[in-house]
């Protein structure tokens, strides 16, 4: 019996003493997601795990309303219950966990617009908000020691006092001293009045395709403006619709010619610069904007789009891609893109995107400018948007029809903030285009098409109000349309003075389809897409 029981303890000691050397699954937890009462926008690293919300400059920091918030996995745990009221004066430290805990800040900052304007300055005041300093330029003589401030704003609208008060601010001989004080915030800030030689400046002008944008510094008060002519005739146009601010200037001259000479000048009452020379862009249209010219160049299982026995070299290459490589893995029949001949508005056809269960997985009817990259399993894909691009268009010209159907399929992950649909909602197609500097370093793409996008992982959907994008547009249909129907979709531009790298044109008959959400009923029809510059 002894024998017995010790050979179960020694057993026994050698079970409970194995080793658990099995790691856990990483899931990283992080926050996809997030709205808030009076946000302009919400900035989302999930590589330092910041979220920055800028707000409108009346919002309370310290009491700040998160209406939602969503986890990149329905298994992340937060610390801190984020919807609610917060106190975000200082940033907010929350921790999620998955099997393990990450740490994650939330700030907030207040967008104030902030002017000082002195009578009679030159151009557009100087302001540093992060030193509390603004500086305003006056013509050379001016007695400084008794200037008026025309308008002070350091604070938000309402809600700012000033010390002392902004009539009493004259003597600029050296610098004033002010107090701003909103809420519960104190600021010591220095203004300055500095001289400067010339009444006029006039820096080289924007050149886009049809489209020139000029700005320059004058003497507020005065008579401020632009001339223009082509190169080489004889009389001066002024230029309509001048913008002022302070004694800053600027105007948007359209419906030029491109790749076409102009003249063109500033003037500051009797002042004016020196004449500038530039020349429009080119004007380029979209490869196989009419889905003319297809083949099976990639595989008798789907059509691609462009042609290598074609006489055009533009349609000889890949332009646009589609999710038929995935879809198509298991047979013909789930081409989710497709070209059809019996309904169409110019040529010989139009482009057809069926929304389709694929195996288990819905996948929305797309096509977008880049290339279908490669399949993961039965659970998504991965997708490289983009095309070599550097013009700037105004806007998208196409037509489309839609036939809308109803939500079957939803997401039980994240989805987009304010967009929760549910199961029986109408689907929605979209159409939308930007123009950007991405690089493929940094999103994980190739040369030619530089944004990497992964369905399976939301941190990489597009984000259209990313650092790196010039203009963008979009236009949803969450409703039949029967007919063919011509829609504009006008670019919105960040700068006017950057030239992009490239360009993205994304249509889908289901517009969450990276969420896995949509109808199977959806069918979205496109043709004709022309740029309008």
């Amino acid at each position: 019996m002894k024998r017995i029981t010790a050979i179960v303890l020694v057993c026994f000691c050698a079970l409970s003493c194995i080793k658990n050397d099995i790691p856990y699954p990483v899931v990283e937890a992080k926050i996809s997601s997030i709205t808030a009462s009076g946000a302009e926008s919400v900035t989302i690293d999930s590589d330092t795990r910041k979220v920055t919300i800028l707000l409108e400059e009346t919002v309370d920091l310290a009491a700040v309303e998160i209406s939602s918030v969503s986890f990149s996995s329905d298994m992340v745990k937060s610390s801190v219950e984020l919807v609610g009221t917060h106190d975000l004066s200082s940033p907010l430290e929350v921790t999620l966990t998955t099997y393990s805990d990450y740490v994650w800040t939330i700030s907030a900052e207040l967008s104030i617009e902030r002017r000082f304007t002195i009578s009679g300055q030159i151009g557009e005041s100087y302001i540093d908000a992060t030193n509390h300093r603004a500086v305003a330029y006056v013509p050379i003589g001016s007695d400084r020691s008794n200037l008026k401030v025309s308008e002070l704003k350091l604070g938000p609208e309402g809600l700012t006092s000033y010390s002392p008060s902004v009539a009493e601010l004259t003597d600029f001989e050296a610098s004033c001293q002010v107090t701003v004080t909103y809420r519960s915030v104190t600021e010591e800030w220095t203004l300055f009045a500095e001289e400067v030689d010339s009444p006029i400046t006039f820096p080289l002008p924007d050149v886009w395709t049809r489209v020139i944008w000029l700005s320059a510094s004058g003497i507020e008060g005065r008579d401020n403006g632009f001339m223009i002519r082509a190169a080489g005739e004889e009389e001066w146009t002024e230029v309509q619709n001048v913008t002022h601010s302070g004694g800053a200037f600027s105007a948007c001259v359209e419906d030029l010619e491109p790749l076409t000479e102009y003249e063109c000048y500033a003037f500051t009452g009797s002042d004016i610069s020196s004449i500038r020379t530039v020349t429009t862009e080119e004007e380029v249209q979209i490869p196989n904007g009419g889905f003319e010219t297809f083949s099976h160049a990639e595989s008798d299982k789907y059509y691609s789009f462009y042609d290598p026995s074609s006489t055009d070299e533009t349609l000889q290459t890949k332009w646009w891609g589609s999710g038929n490589k995935g879809s198509t893995t298991i047979g013909s029949s789930y081409a989710i893109t497709m070209i059809d001949s019996e309904d169409k508005v110019e040529g010989d056809y139009s482009l057809r995107m069926e929304s389709k269960y694929v195996l288990i997985k819905f996948a929305a009817g797309n096509v977008f400018s880049g290339e279908y990259y490669r399949t993961i399993g039965t659970s998504g894909g991965v997708v490289r948007m983009g095309r070599p691009f550097t013009l700037r268009p105004r806007k998208l010209v196409l037509s489309l029809k839609y036939t809308c159907g109803q939500i079957q399929e939803r997401t039980l992950g994240g989805m987009p903030a304010g967009d929760d649909v549910k199961v029986g909602d109408n689907d929605r197609a979209c159409v939308w285009i930007a123009l950007g500097t991405w690089d493929y370093h940094d999103y994980g793409g190739s040369e030619q098409s530089p944004v990497q996008i992964n369905t399976t992982d939301e941190s990489t959907f597009f984000d259209s109000d990313g650092p790196d994008v010039v203009a963008y547009g979009r236009y949803v249909v969450g409703e039949s349309v029967e007919e063919w129907t011509t829609v504009e979709i006008p670019l919105e531009y960040t700068t006017t003075s950057v030239q992009p790298t490239h360009i993205i044109i994304s249509c889908a008959a289901s517009m969450l389809g990276d969420y896995f959400t949509g109808s199977p009923d959806s069918i979205l029809w496109v043709d004709d897409l022309k740029l309008v510059y």
